[in-house]
């Protein structure tokens, strides 16, 4: 009985791994994917700085995590059309096509969405700074933050040519998410020993990805910095703004 369920979980880990792997594949393949990424980190800080309700906020999820899906598909689907058909034949380009048009569904019903949570009324007023919209939740806040590191340190992997989106490149990702933790705790507790003992934990988090030999203390003071810079321009900027 131990042994079905050792197998069964294996094989979870396993496919969980071959979906990480997939991820990698279509970053690194395809462009289009990477734009739509960084896209959503854009609207999901929009989505902060409007004060979104929490409502708004799944929907713009679902409508980022749509189009995202879409794109995953077709990219699938281009991959099996040129394994089957390398050569060009009528229905090879009746298949891309229809992927296609899947990916232009999702991102025009995205868009709808999109559109109707940011140009209302509400959210003019809000930007104007004279809405009675609740701030921010920091859970939301913290949200946007970590879409934006973990955008942040995938372009900076693809940009910078070296190691993997999963292991070494030119970002830490650990390091990056260790000290975007640091600042998240700096802004949501006033106690001084929290804040130090983050610290120290982001620290040497960095610091075991340099033991390790995954990455250069360079490496790893550049993830570091990309969180410090977007945690506290985040944090800073939202809790200021909305009195927090």
């Amino acid at each position: 009985m131990s042994d079905d369920r050792d197998m069964r979980s294996r094989h979870l880990i396993d496919s969980g791994r071959f979906a990480v792997d997939g991820l990698v594949h279509v970053l690194h393949k395809d462009w289009h994917v990477r734009v739509l990424f960084l896209i959503g980190a854009l609207i999901l800080l929009a989505s902060a700085v409007v004060r979104v309700t929490r409502v708004e906020l799944l929907l713009l999820c679902l409508a980022v995590t749509l189009v995202v899906l879409a794109e995953v598909v077709n990219s699938a689907i281009d991959t099996v059309v040129d394994l089957v058909s390398p050569e060009y034949h009528p229905l090879a380009k009746i298949a891309k096509d229809v992927g296609g048009a899947g990916v232009l569904v999702a991102i025009v019903m995205g868009s709808l969405i999109v559109i109707g949570v940011f140009v209302n009324a509400e959210a003019f007023e809000t930007l104007r700074g004279a809405s009675l919209r609740q701030p921010p939740h920091p859970l939301h806040i913290l949200l946007v933050g970590l879409v934006t590191v973990f955008v942040a340190v995938i372009l900076g992997k693809l940009w910078g040519g070296s190691g993997t989106l999963t292991r070494g490149g030119a970002v830490s990702a650990h390091s990056a998410l260790a000290f975007f933790c640091f600042v998240s705790i700096w802004f949501l507790t006033p106690d001084t020993l929290e804040r130090a003992l983050a610290f120290v934990l982001a620290v040497l988090v960095a610091q075991s990805r340099v033991d390790a030999g995954i990455h250069t203390v360079k490496e790893v003071l550049i993830g570091a910095v990309v969180a410090l810079i977007a945690g506290f321009a985040l944090y800073g900027a939202l809790v200021m703004r909305s009195g927090m």
